[in-house]
């Protein structure tokens, strides 16, 4: 008999309920780690054939993932980091000026930022309603004062 509690029994396959309950459109989890820091939640989106380079619309090919680390919103009163492990595209047009580049989903953080979209709406959000502090924000998203600011 299966066992009914445990969701990530499936072999080779994303969990539909992790998924769900981090709640990442495009992006499915592959693992979440608990240390004294607080969460770490790795996320990658599904494999994509074809990609075509947003410079000159020509057909890219993978050239493997990189993984970045987000800020996201606290979850269960702990921290929480995003470690996005982003697709990276390489560009066969020699005469195309982007060689390579990364994935991008504006709907979970804009290019090159440090916090996720969910985390700044949390902090805005805290900051409009509860009054909070940018220190107190920035103690319960594990960054500094400056990186929320």
């Amino acid at each position: 008999m299966p066992d009914s509690t445990s969701c990530c029994r499936a072999g080779g396959g994303y969990c539909q309920r992790c998924d769900l309950l981090v709640g990442l459109p495009g992006l499915h989890v592959v693992g979440v780690h608990r240390d004294d820091a607080g969460l770490r939640v790795e996320v990658e989106s599904v494999r994509q054939e074809v990609m075509g380079c947003p410079a000159c619309g020509v057909i890219a090919h993978a050239h493997g993932r990189q993984r970045v680390e987000l800020i996201d919103a606290p979850c269960f009163t702990a921290p929480v980091k995003l470690w996005w492990r982003k697709r990276r595209w390489l560009c066969p047009e020699p005469s195309c000026p982007v060689t390579s580049f990364m994935e991008q989903d504006p709907d979970v953080a804009p290019p090159r930022a440090l916090l996720t979209a969910r985390a700044t709406s949390w902090a805005i959000v805290q900051m409009r309603r509860e009054k909070a502090s940018v220190q107190g924000m920035a103690r319960q998203l594990g960054c500094t004062w400056r990186t929320l600011w």
